[in-house]
């Protein structure tokens, strides 16, 4: 048959899928990465405002070191605060771990989970993001996170993120005798 699913997957979503795909979907826009320049400067700037005779001469070493320092702890600060946000929007994404019937056809994916049957073309997904640990499908309905450890064999997510991009799955290595 034409139409018979090449395999069928079960496995469990929780919020570490979730913020996984928050940490690989994160970029910082152009506006963002002035935000974060002004911000370290502004961080910079507040070193002045210390009394000289606790930071030292200005423009001195020990000065020049409070001055790291400060921008440091603002670095940290903003960090600590993408780390949250990443955190809470992984949260509103899976508020409670959630079963997943994935069945792969040629054209198509059909989704079974949290009670609502849905079907994503191939043709209909925007990105594929590869990394070590998971597949993530994005596409206008939403995103399609597929752990790597839920299919049994290896090079599945590999072969499903080539055929998405319309390339010829990658061939596992030759193991040459000799």
């Amino acid at each position: 048959m034409p139409d018979e699913p090449l395999r069928t997957t079960t496995f469990l979503l929780t919020r570490a899928d979730a913020l996984a795909f928050e940490q690989a979907s994160s970029r910082l826009t152009p506006l963002g990465t002035m935000a974060l320049v002004l911000w370290l400067g502004l961080c910079g700037s507040a070193a002045w405002l210390i009394p000289s005779d606790w930071a030292g001469m200005r423009f001195g070493w020990s000065f020049s070191i409070l001055t790291s320092i400060v921008i440091a702890i603002g670095y940290v600060l903003v960090l600590l605060a993408m780390s949250f946000r990443q955190w809470w929007r992984a949260g509103r994404r899976i508020r409670r771990p959630q079963e997943i019937t994935l069945t792969e056809h040629r054209d198509r994916l059909e989704i079974v989970g949290a009670g609502m049957p849905r079907e994503l073309r191939l043709v209909d997904i925007r990105e594929s993001i590869l990394t070590r640990t998971h597949l993530f499908l994005v596409s206008d309905d939403g995103v399609l996170m597929l752990p790597r450890n839920a299919f049994p064999e290896e090079g599945v997510a590999e072969a499903l993120a080539a055929r998405i991009a319309g390339r010829p799955a990658p061939q596992p290595a030759a193991i040459s005798a000799g």
